[in-house]
């Protein structure tokens, strides 16, 4: 066993310097070669790469997510929620996969196209209209956003300059006090449809983003890569404390002013 956990650990590391050395970022585009495998054309995939995000970003400004929202609304995912006794609701609007792989892979070792429509994405989705459709939304729950997970902590997520509230100001936004795991009081900032008449305290535990008892709400919306035009993915995930309990994957296209549902994956 020591032997297998010390040849995992010699394994990661030879894959972590496999991917230091393709982040070198060199002007000239070559071809990736591994034995026993065809010859990847990194040109054409930085080509390809830099087509779609032309594609996407330019569909993007004529799209009007506040109205997809007016469809979500509706899941039973958001029902389900609301209808929940637990009054705290941590939002996450950036659901991330955490994917592992090693840097040999012939796809990570070619140079890729710098600019990426995730967070172009992110910005015209989430902006101060469709969030203020969650809260209004959710009138009986107080809304904790945290961007970032699992990257970042509610701590990090609660400094002025990466706090999703703070950084759009998005109003109205209120105060509260959490203890960390030091026990210390900090501030923290979350939203409400209508303001609390005292002030809210919560407290931070190991290995659980708050001990209080609350809903997860995890939602992800990227574009699909096709050839249809205004086609976007729309992952929707109810927690229960961190565990999963329900989910959608739907397909949504945007035409003639309104969104369609496509398909449920």
């Amino acid at each position: 066993m020591k032997f297998l956990f010390s040849f995992l650990l010699l394994l990661n590391f030879l894959c972590f310097q496999a991917q230091e050395k393709d982040s070198v970022n060199n002007e000239e585009i070559e071809d990736v070669v591994i034995l026993g495998r065809p010859k990847v054309d990194c040109q054409k995939i930085y080509d390809n790469e830099k087509v779609l995000y032309e594609k996407q970003s330019e569909e993007l400004k004529k799209l009007n997510f506040e109205r997809l929202f007016d469809e979500l609304l509706k899941l039973k995912e958001f029902r389900k929620i609301k209808s929940d006794e637990r009054k705290i609701v941590i939002l996450n609007p950036d659901y991330i996969t955490i994917i592992s792989s090693c840097g040999n892979d012939d796809f990570f070792k070619c140079k890729h196209y710098e600019k990426y429509i995730k967070k172009d994405v992110f910005e015209k989705v989430w902006n101060k209209n469709s969030y203020l459709k969650i809260v209004n939304f959710f009138d009986n729950k107080i809304i904790i956003p945290l961007i970032e997970i699992p990257f970042w902590s509610f701590e990090q997520n609660m400094k002025d300059e990466n706090n999703y509230l703070k950084t759009r100001n998005i109003e109205p936004s209120y105060k509260g006090v959490y203890r960390d795991l030091n026990n210390k009081n900090k501030e923290f900032y979350y939203s409400s449809h209508q303001k609390l008449t005292e002030k809210l305290e919560i407290h931070l535990e190991k290995n659980k983003i708050i001990a209080e008892n609350f809903l997860q709400l995890d939602m992800k919306i990227f574009p699909v890569a096709n050839e249809s035009s205004n086609v976007y993915t729309v992952i929707v995930i109810f927690k229960n404390e961190g565990q999963e309990m329900s989910r959608t994957d739907n397909q949504y296209q945007f035409k003639d002013g309104k969104w369609k549902l496509l398909k449920n994956k």
